[in-house]
């Protein structure tokens, strides 16, 4: 839940386990923003998970944040909260009609009365209005019929829905409910376990007789509306979806009757006879694992090499072996056993080497390594494996080469990662024959390369389903230049990745990727940047560990050109020690008023000491400046639209001085401030008129904060200040959260304060004895949090009838003090 919670709330995927770290990156995520969080159908939740997530992560949300969560269970919901509503109704006669409407793709005759039927239902709407639009014939003929019913229930509109499938789809549908419930499930891995099974085409082009491709079958649920909870990547594509509960228990029942005795779950080792505990989800007796098509191995289970190989040869009929997390780190050569297999999964183990026998499994489609950091060679004949489709080497950071043959498995769609050696293994050229490539396709260790030549012969142009290219060398070579040359994609490609280039300048061919959307160049020894002003679907650049590049300028903006840069709206310029001039006058077509940057909204500078002065930026709304030269936030005179600025590891006294341009700024965090005491105590903040949130983050220097300038302040986090003693607030402040501060030990007075301060967090200060007051004491106070601060806790419990008005108190572990759960509303 907490890496779901980060990728809700960041875009980012978080691929850490360690609970602490996630913990620290959930709270970072919301920081006090003013935040609805729904936690839908919650079905198993226990009472330390529910207090660990609200002592953890929920008490930094701002206020007015609400947090909604939907469950069928009693014992979830009275954990969870005091106030619980039973949503007895359903949706009004209108917003039923709007909703079949809007899924039935129009109006038609019956609309009115089918929806009625349907009882305010959400989920029967949608799937009714799904079926309507896409089963022309059988809607004419149940419309009719459904006017003589008084209602339709979700387990009608179910049937319905899934009698109207196509056998392939029913399948594919109903192979879902293999996965337990609430489960997100992956687009790319369903579409090949579905073809693993034998339930859909290869290929648009094949000739097995189906109906359906993969992504046809999964677009067809996905538009049926048998999916919810939709995640997409950068680009707009269905990444992840989910299943209602209502429809994976639907799914489950009609999966007891197709798949009896083909799905297996390991659950357990005995660790006595080293014998697999497995169950299957759709029946049937142990007896019956001859049968088996599916195998699962529970990721709670640490399977070792000797159980698998006792137990594989139980499993002559298996297609699909899912061996991912289970911590083991051999792969037994009885693999081979499984004649039929065409799935293996094997991501996220401690394998270091794959067996030769592995090359034997003539069917394999799908063999999925993710993040198996430890292996370093794959088998020498994986070139027999001619039905390889799907080769995933992600993460696979120990893999030193390919083996020679790759180019002869013509079926691949996918192999993310292509690693080039010295002395033996494959070459660019294996790629010539590869012309089915799609996705991300990373090439390393280019500087193996011995002639240009295999470079064109790789023939990267005509793969034009390759939409992000990564290109890098292990160290500098002479011939750099020529071989990214030859390395020219398609001009549809989308994202392209350049690491290590150790040439003077980029080849032409990169202007000419109109398609581009992202790029990154890192670590590259280039003294000219390319130009990429023109390109006019560029929305994100990255320019990391570019030591030579001295300024930016037209040859990175392009000559004669109506606007620069016209979609771009991040741009991030880190490491670059010599770079020390951006200029701000493009050289634009003759009679043309083009615009420069004019989509640009966040601009992160690190480590760009000569830079003093950036050109004028009229739409960047945030700025992140670290470890630069200080005189670059003079520059915040240029940027009149900044709402949100982050000072990280610099002296700002200088630039701070009379600066005027930073009046709309709403959010400052100041990190590592050098200089910060000296700063507040000369009022320099106070041309911050507007500034409603600030954030200051190990500012070790820093020993008073006295912030009565600010007006408009209404947030305020003190975080790791291990030398600040006293702490000021402006009268109108709301909440305030401080951390870490081990020697603080008062506030002070502030007759006003009484009237605002709603939430108050105090943690980890050992010397703090008091809380903050006015004159008439906390009275406006509806939360407060008090922990690991002894002194504090102690006199709390001597004087609770101070606080005694607080309808939210939780002090030391958790106790909870207050009549009532904190209601935000009125913010």
């Amino acid at each position: 839940m907490a890496r779901e919670i980060i990728n809700s709330a960041t875009g980012i995927s978080c691929p850490l386990d360690d609970l602490e770290q996630l913990d620290v990156m959930v709270r970072d995520s919301f920081l006090s923003q003013r935040t609805l969080i729904v936690l839908d159908e919650i079905e198993h939740m226990n009472k330390d998970t529910w207090l660990h997530m609200k002592d953890s992560w929920f008490n930094t949300l701002g206020l007015g944040s609400k947090i909604v969560i939907t469950t069928t269970s009693k014992q979830v919901a009275d954990i969870a909260s005091d106030e619980v509503f039973e949503l007895a109704g359903g949706l009004s006669k209108d917003a039923s009609l709007s909703l079949y409407n809007f899924w039935a793709a129009g109006d038609r005759p019956t609309a009115e009365r089918v929806a009625a039927l349907c009882q305010g239902v959400p989920l029967s709407l949608k799937l009714l209005g799904s079926l309507v639009r896409f089963e022309e014939n059988l809607s004419r003929s149940f419309d009719t019929t459904m006017l003589l019913s008084s209602r339709l229930d979700i387990s009608n509109v179910l049937y319905l829905s899934v009698l109207a499938l196509p056998r392939d789809l029913l399948l594919c549908f109903i192979y879902c409910a293999i996965f337990p419930r609430g489960e997100a499930l992956r687009r790319k891995k369903l579409i090949e376990l579905w073809m693993a099974e034998g339930f859909i085409n290869q290929s648009s082009t094949g000739t097995k007789g189906f109906k359906y491709t993969g992504d046809d079958c999964f677009n067809q649920l996905l538009c049926r509306s048998f999916f919810t909870d939709i995640t997409c990547d950068e680009y707009g594509e269905v990444v992840q979806v989910r299943m209602h509960g209502v429809i994976h228990q639907f799914a489950q029942e009609i999966a007891r009757i197709v798949f009896r005795r083909k799905v297996g779950v390991v659950v357990d080792v005995d660790m006595n006879s080293e014998g697999i505990s497995m169950v299957l989800p759709f029946g049937g007796q142990h007896d019956h694992a001859r049968n088996l098509q599916t195998l699962i191995i529970s990721p709670c289970v640490e399977l070792s090499g000797a159980v698998l190989s006792r137990s594989l040869v139980e499993f002559k009929r298996l297609r699909s072996l899912d061996l991912s997390c289970s911590g083991i780190r051999k792969l037994s050569s009885r693999i081979s056993v499984l004649r039929k297999l065409r799935y293996l999964n094997l991501s996220h183990t401690l394998v270091r080497k794959l067996p030769s026998s592995l090359t034997r499994l003539a069917y394999l489609q799908t063999l999925d390594l993710t993040s198996c950091y430890y292996l370093k060679v794959l088998p020498e004949k994986m070139s027999k494996l001619t039905q390889l489709r799907q080769l995933d080497l992600s993460q696979c950071n120990s893999l030193s080469y390919f083996p020679c043959g790759i180019g002869l498995l013509t079926s691949l769609k996918s192999m993310p990662l292509f690693v080039l050696d010295q002395s033996h293994g494959a070459g660019l050229r294996e790629l010539q024959k590869l012309s089915d490539l799609g996705g991300e396709l990373q090439i390393q260790n280019l500087e193996n390369v011995k002639e240009t030549s295999e470079a064109t012969d790789a023939e990267l142009k005509k793969k034009k389903r390759i939409h992000h290219l990564g290109l890098s060398w292990g160290h500098n070579v002479d011939e750099c230049y020529r071989v990214l040359e030859c390395l020219e994609p398609s001009p549809t490609l989308r994202v392209l990745d350049l690491m290590g280039y150790g040439a003077y300048g980029f080849p032409s061919w990169i202007p000419k990727i109109e398609g581009l959307v992202k790029i990154s160049i890192t670590d590259c020894r280039c003294v000219k940047l390319p130009t990429l002003g023109q390109l006019p679907f560029l929305k994100e650049i990255l320019l990391k560990g570019l030591a030579e590049v001295r300024s930016i300028g037209q040859e990175f903006y392009g000559h004669d050109s109506s606007d620069v840069f016209p979609s771009l709206e991040q741009l991030k310029l880190y490491d670059m020690p010599k770079l020390y001039r951006w200029s701000s006058r493009p050289t634009f077509a003759a009679g043309s008023s083009g615009v420069f940057l004019p989509r640009l909204k966040t601009l992160t500078i690190a480590g760009c000491h000569k830079l003093k002065r950036l050109p004028p930026l009229p739409s960047v709304t945030d700025l992140v400046v670290w470890k630069s030269n200080s005189k670059i936030l003079a520059s915040l005179t240029s940027i009149r639209s900044l709402l949100s600025l982050v000072v990280n590891d610099m002296e700002m006294r200088e630039s701070f001085v009379g600066s005027k341009g930073s009046s709309l700024v709403k959010k400052l965090i100041i990190v590592r401030g050098r200089d910060l005491y000296e700063i507040i105590s000369n009022n320099h903040l106070n041309q911050f008129a507007f500034l409603n949130h600030m954030v200051i983050q190990h500012c070790l220097k820093l020993k008073t904060v006295s912030l009565f300038g600010l007006g408009s302040l209404r947030k305020l986090n003190i975080v790791g200040c291990e030398n600040l003693s006293l702490v000021q607030l402006p009268t109108e402040t709301t909440e305030l959260v401080i951390e870490d501060c081990p020697k603080i030990e008062t506030f002070g007075e502030n007759a006003y304060l009484s009237n605002c301060l709603r939430k108050l967090i105090i943690r980890n200060c050992l010397l703090l004895g008091v809380l903050p007051s006015g004159k008439e004491g906390l009275r406006a106070l509806e939360y407060l949090l008090v922990s690991r601060c002894p002194r504090l806790e102690r006199r709390l419990e001597e004087e609770r009838e101070k606080i005694s008005h607080v309808p939210c108190i939780i002090i030391g572990d958790g106790a909870l003090f207050g009549t009532k759960t904190f209601d935000d509303s009125k913010i």
